[in-house]
């Protein structure tokens, strides 16, 4: 299948697994203009189109319609119901509402998921004026669609668990070539330009950009960080770890962490290897806390004793985060309850939602233990999409 034929039949599977959760008398009506600088997240989830003008998709249980520029018509994809307009579309809006038998209408705003607030301060209120009421009109009645949305995003169809396997096969790939390939006295910055270029030869992109993933941290002094990799050098005895992914034509990608180590011709040190089977046991006590109907926080909080217990810090941020056209892909967040967290912990898991599992220690003397897997939500144990790091990984 071709990447748009692919992107495209995602697009339309997402589009109708937000109809169905839809009830009668919603109306979710997704806004954007300049979206090619300016992007609407939801609008890129169910049609994959770019808008200039105003523009405004409405979907109900039975319908999806898309008032447009003139312009921007022909290029909304196959599924939508298209009106386009010249000089003003508030009539055309006014009557699509009417007609859908809107009541209750959502839209994308949302104070603690950033992927469910598309919608700006300034369009909101022209939306709102749109639709005062009129004698061709009721009063509505206004609502957050982040609940829908966050659900929407974050289960997944079996079209997308496709998908981001690809993009989760390919990362490895490029990290086992990356594995084979290092010599002492590689920089961070040398890891990074390395698996740039296997991307570009494969056609993908960095999942979280090129200026920052991969994220590489060689040795004592390289402390975890977002920051773009630096000039730490590889020496035998090293550790070397990676937070890495890549984003495929279809628009989905990958996020995984693997921790290698240049051998000295020494045995690995107990420290290290303590810490290691610590974080991948604190791994294995998230997945078996991750279950439909389980809160975020309370996956989070089986990881995080089973690492304290083991006698290491707690790590200082969320045990994992939804998965898909995004690395932070909106949803349930599997952290604990903190304030900057919001309401994003509180809500279960469910199924066919797909999660990072991700945490780490620093070892004195030696560097940063970070693990990270990708894993699929069953009614039983999760699926691994990653093939899971079970050892400490060779260099060369």
């Amino acid at each position: 299948m071709a990447p748009n034929t692919a992107a495209n039949a995602l697009q339309d599977g997402k589009r109708r697994q937000a109809q169905a959760l839809l009830r009668d008398g919603e109306v979710w009506l997704i806004a954007a203009r300049e979206s090619g600088v300016r992007p609407e997240p939801a609008l890129t989830l169910v049609a994959g189109v770019d808008v200039t003008w105003d523009s405004l998709f409405l979907l109900t249980r039975a319908e999806a319609v898309a008032i447009v520029g003139r312009f921007d018509a022909d290029a909304v994809p196959p599924g939508w119901t298209v009106h386009g307009y010249d000089a003003d579309l508030r009539a055309l809006l006014r009557a699509e509402v009417t007609r859908l038998g809107a009541r209750r209408v959502l839209l994308n705003i949302s104070e603690d998921d950033p992927l469910c607030d598309g919608l700006t301060s300034g369009l909101e209120r022209r939306v709102r004026g749109w639709l005062t009421p009129g004698d061709d009109l009721p009063e509505l009645e206004w609502d957050s669609a982040a609940p829908l949305l966050g659900q929407l995003r974050s289960v997944k169809t079996p079209g997308e668990h496709a998908a981001i396997r690809e993009a989760v096969d390919l990362a490895e790939a490029h990290l086992r070539e990356m594995a084979a390939a290092a010599r002492p006295g590689w920089r961070e910055r040398d890891v990074a330009a390395f698996l740039h270029g296997l991307c570009r030869r494969d056609g993908a992109e960095p999942s979280w950009g090129w200026n920052a993933c991969p994220n590489v941290h060689i040795g004592p002094d390289s402390r975890p960080s977002h920051a773009p990799p630096g000039d730490h050098a590889l020496r035998p005895g090293d550790l070397l770890h990676i937070d890495y992914g890549v984003r495929l034509s279809h628009g989905y990608c990958s996020d995984i962490q693997r921790v290698y180590r240049l051998p000295d011709g020494n045995p690995v040190p107990d420290a290290v290897q303590a810490a290691f089977r610590a974080c991948w046991n604190a791994i294995q006590a998230g997945a078996d806390a991750l279950r439909p109907g389980t809160p975020g926080h309370a996956v989070d909080a089986a990881a995080r004793a089973a690492l304290v217990a083991a006698g290491y810090p707690e790590y200082q941020h969320a045990l994992g985060h939804g998965l898909g056209r995004a690395t932070h892909d909106g949803g349930t967040l599997l952290g604990p309850r903190w304030p900057r967290y919001g309401q994003t912990v509180e809500g279960p898991v469910r199924a066919d939602e797909v999660y990072t599992l991700e945490l780490g220690v620093m070892v004195s003397g030696h560097g940063f233990i970070g693990l990270e897997e990708d894993v699929i939500v069953r009614d039983g144990p999760p699926t691994w999409l990653s093939a899971r790091q079970d050892d400490l990984k060779i260099l060369g």
